[in-house]
């Protein structure tokens, strides 16, 4: 993939204007030599800047060296002008060419210069764990995605840069409301009981915090690192994968200001064809008799005076706005980069927003030849503004009930569907919930250059997040509801001290880099919690814990440490082979004495083939790089004092109406629980081929001594205790190309990438299942973990069509055919993460215009469609349908019963199912994620800046056989969609100046 061009070399021809004396081509890193002059006095200097073929260069920089702060760009002809002494250096360049030298002599004062292309992909800088690398140079399996593969796209969530960028990272948005967060697997999913989502690092710092209080036009790039070769280095932390983000700094030369403004409007892309009002009344007539609606209110359903639409009511066309000014520039001797960013995101549902406000600094300075000072700050103000409405009670409230009382103002109670749920309206225009976030993480860093090749790095970084929230309920949502009040506050910090000893050299054909990492780390949580009941008034909200009849409080303390040692050690010899090695040692507080220690090696080899001399005659390859590794990686995600025996409290009546407090031992002593180890193997290979980068991948995962919280039998007083048992596999292949189809005056850049991943639980800790997704309401747990199948298989009764009286048939063990199933007739079936994702995107440039097409795909999964089932079939909470489908082409309602496609409503023997593969559904699908148009207007005709102007759509289309709104989105459990909130579509119109 081609990304930034951090080590340009200069190379480029200079063409004297006609009469002027020829001068000798530029070869790379090559100065010219023109006549001497006696006369250091400035001169206007003026030219061209043109590509090989001719076509000129927008944007080029030409600066003076040593003094960037006069420099100039080019105007929409490539031409420049400028002042500039007599012997001193110019410096011409672009990102994707090569870089020019060149003196200045008054001999000539005009000329046509050509910049070579720099396609030498291999020489870009990658970051990795402790350090960077030429991409050339790596064993490992690091994926990059730099800030040119996204800064055409609108993007809000750091989370969506990686979604189909990154071959073998699963990125699944959760959910469509603003804020969301988005579930992350590299390679799978490695734990059970605890998370699988990556270790994130910034700038060096371990974000414990998360990425929210990130702004994405911050970022430079982001390697997300996936084999043990790079993933060791992180130890006890880099079993799920690790995705390091830097954020952009400063650069030599002129200040440059640029002020970005994005306004978009976001819509809901897909709804689900519910009865109207007039149709639902019939419906109730007929299924449960003709005087459930009178006659009167059947017209006024029937001529619009009455009646509700709640998706209409509860939904609008949302508008965000998204505002980011940063100025960069510097000097020779420090650069810095000052940005801020202003977010307003209205949810498509109302009543509800998301805010982030973000300031950053990023400043670095050589204060002495041997010393470098780097600082990088960033603080973030978040305000989630009232919740995300569950859509299960948005489609299965009743299109003709009242909403409210018109006397009293309280809301109605669905009488004829919903059982047990409030009146969406009502609950989100009465109720108020306000969550913050006040985020700071900053780092700074002391570079000491000791001797050549030997440098040592000193950094401390922290960070600190408050999250208070407020929660109000109204008495108004319901008739006999009982108002509440809740006030909460969570404090987490997290500091951090990274030392590195890093050494590099070269002997002969040898490069040896080694570096030597002590690490030390603690973090703190706190939280504090009261809340009350039967409010006396409701003017203050959730101000006064005073208006509150019953009252709680609680209040918690967290803290954890971790103490690292780390050696690593890259040779290479020639550029054609290549070893890195590579211990890890971790000490978590999480386990008690004697087995707090973790020991985490890895190795991994290369051999470029290109390199060799039998192949310095082909033109083909410029790389054919073949690659293996191994190591093993940590988990120590448990809660902090998991392994010591935990009191908890609960109370008891002694056959009295009077509550006794008392404790039980609810989690009992673990004192020999360790670390949780994922083992990978990788086999991979990097070619470049006739301007064509591929890499391919295979790797296998085998995740052992599971952290498994195990169950007590109750007939033993109950309770959980932690064991490290149980095995999980994950298995997979990966490929990845970037290629330039087509360059001159239309250039078209594309990336395109695939990931297969099998996920296998091999051991459940002796168990031979266990069930997950318990849903009371709908009748049990729609999930199952079991040694051979997939973590998120589904556990359903296989639907087998209608019996004459249109009921559900299920297949039973025996194969029989049966309206009545039980729990032996139960299946595994389909998994909630899919074998296959892919990305696809293309960047197309044609003078000042450049067009973006960003497509994503996932295949072989399933959801259970939870939210279907509820809208067609009236069981548990749903006590009637709202899905036209489940009407009119229902066994009661069609003539030809072949043509039925839902069972009789009327008949009290057909079983529905939430759990049934009736509503497990392939969510396989592709989606045109990004289509952006923009154009740009030179600063020569703008005269006071260069503008770009863009319109763009995100979530443009979505091909799938799914037929609920989102095949991404979730809730509750991973796969099951009861309710989940939908990706809107959104047009976003742009405009960014530079100054």
């Amino acid at each position: 993939m081609f990304l930034l061009f951090l080590s340009a070399r200069a190379s480029a021809q200079i063409i004297p204007e006609k009469g002027e004396v020829p001068l000798p081509p530029v070869g790379k890193q090559e100065k010219v030599d023109l006549p001497e002059s006696d006369n250091d006095a400035p001169i206007q200097v003026q030219g061209i800047v043109t590509n090989e073929q001719g076509e000129s260069i927008i944007g080029a920089t030409v600066i003076i060296k040593g003094s960037p702060e006069t420099g100039v760009v080019t105007d929409i002809d490539g031409k420049f002008a400028l002042e500039a002494p007599s012997k001193s250096t110019l410096v011409v360049s672009y990102i994707g060419y090569h870089t020019l030298e060149t003196k200045v002599r008054r001999t000539i004062s005009s000329y046509n210069i050509v910049l070579k292309e720099d396609n030498q992909v291999l020489d870009e800088v990658v970051v990795i764990g402790y350090g960077t690398v030429k991409k050339s140079d790596l064993t490992g399996s690091i994926a990059t995605v730099g800030a040119r593969n996204f800064k055409e796209q609108p993007v809000k969530r750091v989370s969506d840069i990686l979604q189909g960028r990154t071959a073998g990272v699963e990125v699944m948005t959760a959910s469509g409301m603003p804020g969301a967060g988005a579930k992350v697997r590299i390679r799978g999913i490695t734990s059970i009981n605890k998370s699988s989502d990556p270790l994130y690092v910034i700038d060096g710092i371990i974000s414990s915090s998360g990425l929210d209080g990130l702004n994405p036009q911050d970022i430079q790039s982001i390697e997300v690192l996936k084999d043990a070769s790079s993933t060791a280095i992180y130890g006890s932390r880099g079993a799920n994968g690790v995705v390091l983000v830097t954020t952009r700094g400063g650069e030599e030369g002129r200040a440059s200001i640029t002020f970005d403004s994005k306004i978009g409007l976001s819509t809901v892309q897909k709804e689900y064809d519910l009865l109207n009002a007039y149709e639902y009344a019939q419906a109730l007539n007929d299924i449960r008799g003709s005087q459930t609606i009178s006659p009167s209110d059947l017209e006024a359903y029937r001529n619009g005076t009455k009646g509700i639409d709640w998706v209409d009511l509860m939904t609008r066309t949302a508008l965000s706005q998204d505002y980011t000014l940063s100025v960069s520039g510097g000097s020779e001797k420090m650069r810095y980069l000052l940005s801020s960013n202003v977010l307003d995101q209205e949810a498509v549902t109302i009543n509800s927003k998301y805010q982030r406000y973000g300031l950053r600094a990023n400043i670095d300075a050589d204060v002495r030849p041997w010393l470098t000072i780097s600082t990088k700050l960033n603080a973030a103000i978040i305000h989630q503004k009232n919740g995300a409405p569950n859509w299960y009670h948005v489609l299965n409230f009743s299109p003709t009930m009242e909403l409210k009382d018109p006397v009293t103002g309280i809301y109605n109670n669905d009488p004829y569907n919903i059982g047990t749920g409030q009146n969406p309206y009502g609950t989100i225009t009465e109720n108020r919930s306000d969550t913050y976030s006040y985020n700071f993480n900053g780092n700074l860093s002391l570079l000491f250059k000791i001797a050549k090749g030997l440098t040592f790095t000193m950094q401390g970084g922290y960070d600190f997040d408050h999250t208070p929230a407020y929660s109000f309920t109204s008495k108004l949502i319901a008739p006999s509801a009982i108002n509440r009040m809740n006030n909460s506050s969570t404090l987490h910090r997290y500091w951090q001290n990274t030392n590195n000893l890093s050494y590099q050299g070269t002997f002969g054909g040898h490069t040896l880099s080694a570096n030597a990492v002590w690490e030390i780390s603690r973090t703190f949580d706190t939280n504090l919690q009261a809340g009350g009941t039967n409010l006396n008034n409701e003017s203050v909200g959730y101000w006064n814990i005073g208006n509150a009849a019953v009252r709680t409080e609680s209040n918690s303390y967290i803290e954890s440490s971790l103490a690292s040692g780390i050696l690593r050690m890259d040779y290479d010899y020639k550029k054609r082979y290549f070893l890195t090695a590579t211990l890890r040692a971790d000490a978590s507080s999480k386990f008690q004495k004697g087995h707090r220690w973790g020991w985490f090696p890895s190795v991994a080899l290369a051999w470029d083939v290109a390199q060799e001399n039998f192949m310095q005659h082909q033109t083909l390859l410029k790389q054919l790089k073949l690659r293996a590794s191994y190591g093993v990686t940590g988990n120590q995600g448990i809660s902090a004092y998991s392994t010591l025996g935990m009191l908890t409290a609960t109370t008891y009546g002694w056959g009295t109406t009077t509550a006794y407090t008392g404790y039980w031992n609810n989690l009992f002593a673990t004192p020999d629980l360790t670390w949780e180890k994922t083992y990978q193997y990788d086999i991979g290979a990097d070619l470049s081929l006739l301007g064509i980068d591929i890499t391919i991948d295979w790797f296998k995962k085998r995740t052992v001594d599971l952290l498994f919280q195990k169950q007590v039998p109750h007939y033993n007083g109950g309770g959980t205790f932690w064991v490290n048992q149980g095995k999980l596999n994950n298995t997979g292949v990966e490929v990845s190309l970037s290629t330039f189809p087509v360059k001159g005056t239309l250039t078209w850049e594309t990336t395109f990438n695939a990931a297969y991943v099998k996920n296998k639980v091999v051991d459940l800790a002796g168990s031979d299942f266990a069930l997950v997704a318990n849903y009371s309401d709908l009748g049990g747990a729609m999930q199952i973990m079991k040694p051979g199948y997939s973590l998120g298989s589904f556990h359903v009764y296989q639907w087998k069509g209608f019996d004459k009286k249109g009921a559900n048939l299920y297949q039973a063990a025996d194969g029989k055919l049966t309206t009545a199933p039980t729990s032996a007739d139960l299946v595994i079936k389909g998994q909630a993460s899919p074998k296959w994702t892919l990305g696809w995107n293309n960047s197309i440039a044609w003078k000042n215009w450049t067009l973006n097409l960003f497509f994503n795909a996932a295949a072989g999964y399933n959801r259970l469609n939870i939210s279907r089932f509820t809208t067609a079939s009236m069981t548990g909470g749903s006590r009637f349908i709202t899905l036209r489908d489940a009407y009119f082409k229902g066994w009661d309602h069609v003539s030809n019963k072949a043509e039925a496609r839902y069972p009789s409503i009327s008949n009290t023997d057909s079983k529905c199912y939430a759990n049934s593969d009736f509503w497990l559904e392939d969510a396989s699908f592709i989606k045109l994620k990004n289509v952006s148009l923009s154009y740009t207007i030179p600063q020569r005709i703008a005269r006071f800046a260069t503008i770009q102007l863009s319109v763009s759509a995100q979530d443009v289309f979505t091909i799938t056989g799914y037929k609920g709104m989102d095949p991404e989105v979730y809730s509750g459990y991973d796969g099951l969609d009861y309710g989940a909130y939908p990706i809107p579509r959104t047009v976003t119109f742009g405009a960014k100046l530079t100054f």
